[in-house]
């Protein structure tokens, strides 16, 4: 008798009480199946959703830490706080809100995001950037009659924030905007922010003792121009393209290129309390330093060419080396009356007016 025989007989395969133990015995492994499925997919996705969260967390704050070398070499008067990460699946978006110090007041800037993903072809979320300015026209002149206008402009942020701009020393302008005349027309109850653009680059003590004590200097414009980035920002004329994408014979005029704040480069002269630093050239060098070291942040080709404008033969970067052109500065109409008639200041731009308290 063979083992299928032996096992007919010992079990009646037809009765109710076999069927129901077979039953019992299918159900018990489907029930096994499904419950090791089950634990199993519950691993996997949390071993997932913690490595995604890691992950892009660790992108972000690479993200944010480049952010924070630009605000050492940058955005004149302007800090970052409140930074947090808003991660989705293989993607996310680094949120960051930034203020102005105005006076003794902080002066709510902007929120901006940065999006950021795990795969490259996944873009994640829509950022907003800080390089978007509404203008809004003030004037139109004329070099010669009938030659050419150019205009004048104010410009804002996307929270309505006057921005600041900025005159280099070595570019002749059509037009010097003197905005130290709007001080007649701002009560002494107010306090505001200016950009100063120098006729000339001065060291830091010469700037220093320029600059009245009745003043808050809070940041310093220093000189991060080649010759060849000069020649790039001087008024021109240039060939007029046509439709088809030819020069047509005619030329056009290319007015000098005005600096906006978020344009120019240079040190912060307090921290983001308002305290002032002893001397904030060696915070400036040190993070273009790290900026350049960095070689996969963001902003490492700006910073590799900081670092070649400023850096002597000796590949090094020397307070020597840094040379101030403009500044910001805050205070009450009161105590700003007392820059006019300066011959170090070209031209004066206002930021931001505020309440004093």
């Amino acid at each position: 008798m063979n083992d299928e025989e032996k096992l007919e007989e010992t079990f009646d395969f037809n009765s109710g009480e076999t069927k129901k133990i077979l039953r019992k015995a299918r159900l018990f492994t489907l029930i096994r199946s499904a419950a090791v499925s089950l634990l199993v997919f519950i691993l996997l996705s949390a071993i997932i959703l913690i490595a995604n969260m890691l992950w892009l967390d660790y992108i972000a704050e690479n993200k944010l830490i480049d952010e924070r070398l630009l605000d050492l070499v940058a955005r004149p008067n302007t800090y970052t706080t409140h930074a947090q990460n808003n991660n989705g699946f293989l993607a996310g978006e680094a949120e960051f809100v930034t203020y102005r110090i105005v006076g003794d007041r902080p002066i709510y800037n902007g929120t901006y995001r940065i999006g950021y993903s795990i795969l490259p072809f996944i873009q994640g979320f829509h950022g907003t950037s800080r390089v978007q300015l509404i203008e809004i026209m003030k004037n139109e002149f004329y070099a010669n009659e009938g030659e050419f206008s150019f205009y004048d402009y104010n410009y804002y942020n996307k929270v309505g924030n006057r921005e600041m701009i900025f005159y280099h020393p070595g570019i002749e302008y059509e037009n010097y905007p003197n905005d130290m005349a709007l001080l007649e027309e701002i009560a002494d109850d107010k306090c505001l922010e200016m950009a100063f653009s120098f006729d000339q680059d001065y060291s830091l003590e010469e700037v220093q003792a320029m600059l009245p004590d009745e003043v808050k200097t809070v940041w310093y414009w220093v000189d991060t121009y080649s010759e060849k980035n000069l020649d790039s920002m001087r008024g021109h004329y240039a060939d007029f393209i046509g439709a088809d994408g030819e020069p047509t014979g005619e030329k056009k005029y290319v007015e000098p290129r005005l600096l906006p704040a978020n344009q120019v480069y240079g040190m912060k002269a307090v921290d983001s309390s308002g305290d002032k630093k002893d001397d904030p050239r060696s915070q400036f060098i040190g993070g273009i330093k790290l900026g350049f070291n960095k070689e996969t942040g963001r902003y490492h080709k700006l910073f590799q060419d900081l670092f070649e404008v400023l850096s002597n033969e000796n590949n090094e970067i020397t307070e020597d080396n840094i040379k101030i052109i403009g500044a910001v500065v805050t205070g009450d109409a009161t105590s700003m009356k007392l820059l006019r008639d300066h011959d170090f200041i070209r031209t004066s731009a206002l930021g931001i007016v505020t309440d004093k308290y």
